[in-house]
């Protein structure tokens, strides 16, 4: 089950992020050609009271995201465990969360949100997977995926426990650019709280 859900995040993201694309903003700050020496720049430097970050609710979960953040959840499909899905609109950006009930595992070892992410970084195994890292408290790790288009993608992994579910939370990228998001997916990460 686990492993049709790590497909179908390939997808969804290789289908969000073609369909999406992604274009530099055009440069107004052109120079200009007028020969005058104090010619004024526009810029677009956010207003004081302006917050770059917005707060995502996703069940009875919440995360803070820049405001880049697209919700694109008219891509999950209806049967799908699957509860949030958003692209980055100016990166190669993804952030999905499932959720389980608790009590679906009332009867196995999974009794605590660090055995629910043991299992699922056991259910990650074939694919390159890092062991479980820790940062200030939160337990993760990453592990990669081959998309449809080609593509190689690599995920950053955590979980969360809320009162009655367990939350699987992802963010993704391509391989090439997993370096350069992976503190930004750990910033993130620790943002997660109930709602």
């Amino acid at each position: 089950m686990k492993r049709m859900i790590t497909v179908l995040l390939v997808v969804i993201l290789v289908c969000s992020l073609a369909a999406c694309g992604y274009s530099k903003p055009n440069n107004t700050n052109t120079p200009n050609n007028n020969n005058s020496s104090s010619a004024a720049v526009a810029t677009t430097a956010p207003k004081p009271t302006e917050s770059p970050d917005k707060e995502i609710v996703f069940g009875d979960m919440k995360i803070t995201l820049p405001k880049e953040f697209v919700d694109n959840k008219s891509l999950i499909p209806s049967d799908s465990d699957l509860k949030c899905f958003y692209i980055h609109s100016l990166e190669s950006l993804a952030f999905a969360a499932l959720s389980e009930k608790k009590s679906d595992f009332e009867k196995t070892k999974v009794q605590s949100v660090d055995d629910y992410l043991d299992v699922q970084h056991d259910n990650s195994k074939g694919s390159i997977t890092s062991d479980i890292k820790e940062d200030n408290g939160l337990r993760y790790f990453d592990y990669e995926a081959d998309g449809s288009n080609g593509e190689v993608y690599k995920y950053f992994s955590t979980a969360f426990g809320s009162d009655d579910n367990y939350w699987f939370v992802q963010f993704y990228t391509t391989k090439d650019k997993y370096a350069k998001y992976e503190s930004q997916f750990l910033k993130w990460s620790h943002t997660v709280t109930k709602a």
